[in-house]
């Protein structure tokens, strides 16, 4: 009877590592990785900031956001404390002011009036993102707008 060859164990665990090594890195360059913060363009990122107040997904919010500019749970508290009363008239606009552009959320709120809430956008990678870092220059100080989420704890600058 032949001997079937009998193959070590050393040779099957350095298989299983390169085919492993081979799965992650056909990963990474298909693009299948995790998904990149914020939107192709600052236009793609207002429909996005707009269906996600629209639907009231923090989590999608979130997304939108770079890396370290905010807390992990900054849309969900955000999210929160702007509907914690009847708010109407949402809408969300991209603003150019001083060089930057910003994406503005303005609204009513019932018994306080007028809300405005801006975060800058960035460009990171080829894609737009928001920051949760306030900007010097402020496209809701033009009014007696309330802030929902100015001086906060989650964003960078906040008490």
């Amino acid at each position: 009877m032949p001997r079937l060859p009998r193959i070590p164990w050393t040779w099957t665990v350095l298989g299983v590592i390169v085919v492993w090594l081979a799965v992650v890195c056909g990963s990474l360059a298909t693009g299948n990785g995790p998904a990149a913060p914020g939107t192709p363009g600052a236009a793609a990122l207002r429909t996005a900031a707009a269906d996600a107040v629209r639907r009231q997904d923090p989590a999608s919010f979130q997304r939108l956001f770079a890396a370290r500019t905010v807390g992990p749970g900054y849309a969900s508290r955000y999210f929160t404390e702007l509907f914690a009363v009847p708010v109407t008239g949402l809408r969300v606009d991209l603003e150019n002011r001083a060089d930057l552009r910003f994406l503005v959320l303005r609204g009513e709120r019932a018994g306080d009036g007028a809300i405005c809430d801006a975060w800058t956008v960035q460009d990171s990678s080829g894609r737009s993102v928001l920051s949760g870092v306030p900007a010097v220059t402020d496209p809701c100080t033009g009014g007696r707008a309330a802030r929902v989420a100015s001086r906060r704890a989650d964003r960078p600058g906040g008490t």
